[in-house]
């Protein structure tokens, strides 16, 4: 999708959506090689964007909870950073 096809796509919405909520959306098969396989959907709040003029991409950024307690060391994700050099 290019920035112009995601303003053409926004300047649709209605104004009365204002207040909903934009997630990053994946969605895939539990069993990838089963046609008969249950569909999956995960949503994770989108909380950063970046511009790769370079790229010329602009990425949308989400991340959970888990994934930064997963990321960084207890100590960190609690708030305490003493000692965690």
């Amino acid at each position: 999708m290019t920035l112009k096809e995601l303003r053409e796509f926004l300047d649709k919405v209605p104004t009365e959506m204002d207040g909903f909520s934009v997630v990053n959306g994946e969605v895939g098969y539990l069993d990838p090689n089963d046609d008969d396989s249950m569909v999956y959907r995960v949503d994770n709040p989108i909380i950063a964007l970046y511009v790769d003029e370079s790229s010329k991409e602009i990425c949308m950024f989400h991340q959970t909870q888990e994934d930064v307690n997963n990321v960084f060391p207890k100590d960190i994700s609690d708030g305490d950073t003493e000692g965690a050099e």
